[in-house]
């Protein structure tokens, strides 16, 4: 992640983007997205590993739940989508918290990288097509 936003750093200097073709602004669009998506993605892990991870599911259980005996069976997680799910032993099963924006927002951002991306392919084939071809000198 950090060699991505050093190498869109690199692009954004007066130089390059004098030299951008349209092309080479979609791919960098591209790849700002996608770093965006995985910076939100790991702070979505962060987030979760730092409110969670040490507690090993304790706060899944609640006071009440310990007084009529319930426990935690077991906590189940996806990575996508991100999210974590407790199971007590008298069935009951909800999610801890994962900031409701994290999900949507890295879609958002994952389907906005492909759309620049696609975009990216489609404006070098069209500069391809306009450009003269070189003859080969043998």
């Amino acid at each position: 992640m950090i060699c991505l936003l050093a190498f869109l750093a690199a692009s954004v200097t007066p130089q390059r983007r004098l030299q951008a073709t349209l092309t080479t602004r979609w791919r960098d669009a591209s790849l700002l997205f996608a770093t965006a998506a995985l910076a939100l993605y790991t702070f979505g892990c962060l987030d979760i590993a730092f409110r969670y991870g040490g507690e090993g599911g304790e706060s899944c259980v609640t006071g009440e739940d310990v007084v009529k005996g319930v426990r935690l069976a077991k906590v189940d997680g996806n990575l996508v989508p991100l999210r974590v799910v407790c199971h007590l032993t008298n069935g009951r099963a909800f999610d801890l918290i994962v900031p409701a924006f994290l999900n949507p927002a890295v879609a958002v951002l994952l389907l906005l990288a492909l759309g620049a991306g696609i975009a990216s392919i489609l404006a070098h084939r069209a500069q391809r097509r306009s450009s003269p071809r070189k003859e080969l000198v043998t």
